[in-house]
């Protein structure tokens, strides 16, 4: 039992709204993360596994939400360890960039 919820927690999985979104998720992530892809109506699965390093999550999501900017997608859910979460997209450079000069 022990092994099975440890390969669970090693996996993370996006829902993407489309093949074309799969894709990309494929392109930029698999280079890092290794994984796979499903088809499963209405939506495309997207897992990635996790490496042994510390911050392996924290920079899978951040470079899943630059990718849901650059695809401009303003959310997706993703599944770790069995709970599902909802990740938003990273805000554009040039909304922190006018958010700054607004704040000074």
């Amino acid at each position: 039992m022990d092994e099975i919820e440890l390969q669970i927690s090693d996996v993370v999985l996006f829902e993407l709204p489309t093949f074309a979104a799969a894709q990309a998720f494929r392109v930029r992530l698999r280079p890092r993360w290794a994984g796979w892809s499903h088809d499963d109506e209405p939506v495309w699965l997207f897992a990635a596994e996790l490496g042994d390093e510390a911050d392996d999550l924290a920079l899978l999501l951040r470079e899943a939400q630059a990718l849901l900017s650059d695809l401009d997608l303003p959310a997706i859910v993703f599944c770790l360890d069995g709970r599902s979460y909802l990740l938003d997209a990273a805000e554009p450079l040039y909304v922190r960039a006018e958010k700054r000069v607004r704040a000074a």
